[in-house]
């Protein structure tokens, strides 16, 4: 994949699944989804990761900045984890991190007029499950820094557009990356009351906003999604869909994006990826 002359990297958003992804039989397509992602990213030869994921969010007016340095895998995960598959807490993944990566993305979010801070967090497995299958280790394990931050708390999906577009101003060779789901219900994959229509529906009309003629009207389709009436059945909270409007953000002026050939929606198989790149 090319880039423009700028050497803009494509942007990512992945569907980042729960830790069940690593072990559990049944994800094999979604584990070499995320490994060819992987690779594909690597072949860009990034200086650097920036991510966000539906599992860190700031307050509703400022995104925060993980500066922490170094980082370990936080294992944010329900208790009932401990009872059920117990090996998950053993679970690590070797990253870098950097501190003054993150006061620069910092400092340039200010200079943007976007208000942030910066605080200390590990990394939590909305990155780190993803990442261990995109970047095994020992494999393709990443040499460069990987860079956390939130997203605003709350609904606004615009907003998430323009701290992308913020982002997207940001010098040197980086990869962005937002981690999340297009459809996230889990009361209804618990309680096996999985509509299939409603992610089948969803995902057909992010499909078809892909495919919109300019960014402007993308942006739009994109924007419009949250006012049909299964949204709430897609997002009973949005902070998982958060990260993919950040991406769009990102990637606003790119004339080309493109779903993994394999794109499919599903509230308990996490393979929604789309890439932003020409």
């Amino acid at each position: 994949m090319s880039t423009t002359s700028n050497e803009r990297l494509p942007t990512y958003f992945i569907g980042h699944g729960g830790v069940g992804i690593l072990f559990k039989p049944g994800y094999g397509p979604v584990q070499q989804d995320l490994r060819e992602i992987g690779k594909e990213i690597k072949a860009l030869k990034p200086e650097a990761i920036v991510t966000t994921c539906g599992h860190f969010e700031g307050d509703s007016d400022a995104i925060q900045v993980n500066l922490k340095e170094p980082t370990k895998v936080w294992h944010d995960l329900g208790p009932s984890w401990h009872t059920t598959f117990p090996h998950v807490f053993e679970y690590q993944y070797a990253h870098k991190s950097s501190r003054a990566l993150g006061e620069k993305v910092l400092q340039h979010l200010l200079d943007q007029g976007i208000k942030a801070e910066g605080v200390e967090r590990d990394l939590d497995h909305g990155i780190w499950v993803p990442f261990k299958l995109m970047f095994p280790e020992g494999e393709d394990e990443l040499d460069i820094p990987v860079l956390q931050i939130s997203t605003y708390a709350g609904n606004d999906l615009d907003a998430h557009v323009r701290l992308g577009e913020a982002l997207s101003s940001l010098p040197g060779r980086i990869v962005f990356i937002g981690s999340g789901m297009i459809v996230h219900n889990l009361r209804a994959t618990r309680e096996a009351t999985t509509d299939t229509t409603v992610a089948r529906s969803i995902e057909e009309a992010a499909l078809e906003a892909l495919s919109a003629p300019t960014p402007r009207e993308r942006d739009s389709q994109f924007l419009a999604l949250q006012k049909r009436d299964d949204w709430i059945d897609a997002h009973p909270t949005e902070e998982h869909v958060l990260p993919l409007y950040m991406t769009l953000g990102v990637g606003r002026d790119w004339s080309e994006y493109k779903p993994d050939p394999a794109y499919k929606s599903n509230i308990t198989k996490p393979r929604n990826d789309i890439t932003a790149g020409t």
